[in-house]
């Protein structure tokens, strides 16, 4: 069996990983997983405007929208697919969820911020393809 990790976010570059993904699964034994990460709007700004319960229902909502669209897109894959949402940093949370789910590989689309906000800020692929053990898949 081969878990393959997909981080989805519902833009086009997700949706080309989720493509690619479904080309290297292609048996009953092999395992996706599509993984959402909501941010954690835990933040005192946040708090003064919504309760913790409207944050949740927001985040729950927003992951399944993302996730029915990517399962859409999946939906002729022989292979099983699992789906999850964490809250949090996206690079922390798939890092997390790689090692947790002991996956085999990771397979996720790459945006580009431009090369300022890069190297100011970091990308989620460039801090999976350093924080995690399992091989990484960048769709351009």
């Amino acid at each position: 069996m081969t878990k393959i990790l997909v981080p989805v976010d519902g833009s086009p570059n997700s949706d080309k990983a989720i493509h690619y993904a479904l080309t290297l699964a292609r048996c009953k034994d092999d395992l996706l997983i599509f993984l959402n990460v909501q941010p954690n709007y835990n933040t005192p700004n946040i708090k003064r405007f919504a309760t913790q319960e409207q944050i949740k229902v927001m985040q729950e909502e927003t992951s399944k929208e993302v996730l029915d669209h990517s399962l859409e897109i999946a939906k002729d894959s022989i292979a099983p697919i699992r789906t999850l949402l964490r809250t949090g940093d996206p690079g922390r949370e798939i890092c997390k969820e790689a090692q947790e789910s002991a996956v085999d590989s990771i397979v996720m689309g790459y945006r580009g911020l431009g090369a300022v906000k890069r190297a100011i800020l970091g990308s989620v692929a460039t801090h999976v393809l350093h924080e995690t053990s399992c091989p990484v898949t960048i769709v351009p």
